[in-house]
C-alpha cells in the first residue's frame, strides 16, 4: 500500500532532487485537488446520514457524514456530487427526488407547522436540505463522488485509494507541479504531462465499461 511518505519518497527520486520536500508534500495534495472532481470509478462512495427530527439541514462531513456501515468518515471527507439518496423506512427503501434550492424556498414550512418522512432533498452551500422536515430519525444511504480522506494528507503514514488506485495520476501530476511552478523545467514539464496523460488514460479505460453501461466489460472490446 502506499503512504503519502512513500509518494513522496518516490517523486523526489524521479525529480532526481532531495531538497524539495516541502514543495513536493504540497505538490501532492495540490494534485489530488485537480483530479478529486473526476469520476475514476474508485473515488464513488455510499454513505450513510441519520435524520434528526426538526432538523432541516445536514453537514456532508463528519460526524454527520458516515460510511455505509456506520462508522466515521476519515478526517476531510465530504461529497463532491450527489447523485441519489435512498430512505430506509420499516426495512423498506423509498427515493428521495431531487429538487433545486428555489423549489424548497416555496415549499418548505418550518417545524412548527410540518414535519414528515423526507421525499425531497437538494444540495446548497455544501449542506443536504430535505422536505419535509423529518420528524424522527431515518437512515439516509447517498450515492456520490467523494473527496476521499484524509484530506490534506498530513501524516508520513496516512493513505487513501489516491495513494494506491490513483498513485501514477497523482506521482505524474505532482512532478508537473513542481516542474512548472518551482524548478521551471519545460522538458520535465512535458514529460510529465505525458505520463499524467497516460495514467488517465488507463484509469478511465477502466472506468468506461462501468461507467456508460452498468457493467462490467473485457478492456478488449
Amino acid at each position: 500500500m502506499t503512504t503519502y511518505i512513500i509518494m513522496q519518497n518516490r517523486v523526489a527520486d524521479e525529480l532526481m532532487r532531495d531538497d524539495l520536500a516541502t514543495q513536493i508534500q504540497k505538490a501532492i495534495n495540490s494534485a489530488i485537488t485537480t483530479w478529486e472532481g473526476i469520476r475514476l470509478g474508485f473515488n464513488e462512495k455510499r454513505y450513510l446520514i441519520n435524520t434528526v427530527a426538526d432538523q432541516e439541514y445536514y453537514d456532508a462531513v463528519t460526524p454527520t457524514l458516515l460510511e455505509s456501515d456506520a462508522t466515521a468518515v476519515e478526517t476531510g471527507e465530504t461529497v463532491l456530487e450527489l447523485d441519489s439518496i435512498t430512505a430506509t423506512v420499516n426495512n423498506m427503501q423509498y427515493p428521495l427526488t431531487p429538487r433545486t434550492q428555489a423549489w424548497f424556498d416555496r415549499n418548505t414550512a418550518p417545524a412548527s407547522v410540518y414535519t414528515g418522512q423526507p421525499d425531497s432533498y437538494t444540495w446548497f452551500a455544501n449542506q443536504l436540505r430535505l422536505y419535509p422536515i423529518p420528524d424522527n430519525v431515518y437512515p439516509l444511504k447517498l450515492s456520490a463522488l467523494a473527496r476521499l480522506g484524509p484530506n490534506p494528507l498530513s501524516a508520513d503514514n496516512d493513505t487513501n485509494l489516491w495513494m494506491t488506485e490513483g498513485e501514477a495520476l497523482i506521482r505524474q501530476q505532482s512532478k508537473l507541479v513542481i516542474y512548472r511552478d518551482i524548478v521551471r523545467d519545460p522538458d520535465g514539464r512535458a514529460a510529465a504531462a505525458e505520463g499524467v496523460s497516460e495514467a488517465q488514460w488507463n484509469l478511465e479505460r477502466k472506468m468506461a465499461g462501468k461507467l456508460y453501461t452498468g457493467t462490467q466489460r473485457p478492456w478488449s472490446l
